[in-house]
């Protein structure tokens, strides 16, 4: 918000767990490690395959997905290819401001000038080659993002540019003083998953576990939702999705038995005596001051 950005350059790395060079890793993880038993052991791993449907299938590539060392490993793999090189060579080569923000295999880079973006673009693409990675064709793209990007668009008479980022859509918006801000709602697509897995979670234990018992799992959804979802400019996000799980809750209350027991009044009655949580905004980001 408070740096010169006018593009940005999504890019998603494809089947990047599926695919990481063993060889490579081994090379990076060996620049801070000399324990050979160490290295012998993270190497079988890698190679140590996975069981399906009774056969074993043996990895050339790639880190084994659902292991609790993947998400290291894959962080350490990023750093070298990715973090380092953009920091020590794409930052000397590019004209004014630029950026990359990553969590695990997600990125975007934040740029200033229309030609760096399409050059960064270009040197992403060359630079996961290189490594045996490829940026999805369809999935990655440079938009024009920042303070002027209302107004452009109202002069080209387009919607302002959005674009999503770990579960959220980023959004230009104007605070109440009329200055530039970043908004931010919960994706569309994350949106619908997140209600389709409440759906299904209900449906599962509906007649299989009794209420006082997976109501406490259900508040706990709830705020783990409120915690990750509840930040600045999402309020609506968040109350949206509890107002569904209501609706969802109160349809299967309702089906543990053939006689519809429960209406509208009794549901708010019973939801008084035992209430969920309700939709907060965790993560207030504007009351944050800007980096002198």
């Amino acid at each position: 918000m408070f740096k010169p950005v006018n593009h940005i350059v999504e890019a998603d790395i494809k089947g990047f767990f599926d695919h990481v060079d063993h060889e490579k890793l081994m090379e990076f993880i060996q620049r801070r490690i000399a324990d050979t038993a160490l290295l012998s052991l993270i190497s079988k791993f890698l190679k140590a395959g996975y069981v399906d449907d009774g056969l074993l299938v043996r990895l050339d590539e790639g880190t084994p997905q659902g292991s609790i060392l993947s998400p290291l490993l894959a962080n350490i793999f990023l750093h070298y290819v990715l973090d380092e090189w953009f920091e020590t060579t794409v930052k000397d080569h590019v004209r004014g401001f630029c950026e990359l923000i990553r969590y695990a295999d997600d990125f975007v880079c934040i740029i200033q000038i229309a030609d760096e973006a399409e050059r960064i673009e270009q040197a992403l693409k060359n630079r996961f080659s290189k490594y045996h990675l490829e940026i999805h064709p369809t999935k990655s793209r440079k938009l024009s993002f920042g303070r002027f990007e209302r107004e452009n668009a109202r002069n080209q008479n387009r919607k302002p540019n959005t674009f999503d980022f770990l579960g959220f859509t980023h959004y230009c918006d104007i605070s109440r003083k009329g200055n530039f801000k970043l908004g931010r709602k919960t994706s569309s697509k994350k949106f619908v998953a997140k209600c389709r897995a409440m759906k299904v979670w209900l449906r599962t234990i509906r007649n299989k576990v009794k209420t006082k018992d997976w109501w406490k799992t259900l508040e706990a959804k709830l705020r783990g939702h409120y915690q990750y979802y509840g930040v600045s400019e999402n309020y609506a996000g968040i109350a949206r999705f509890y107002k569904i799980v209501l609706k969802m809750v109160h349809k299967w209350l309702n089906r543990r038995s053939q006689k519809r027991k429960m209406n509208c009044a009794n549901f708010t009655e019973y939801l008084e005596h035992y209430p969920l949580p309700k939709p907060k905004i965790v993560h207030k980001f504007y009351k944050l001051s800007p980096v002198r």
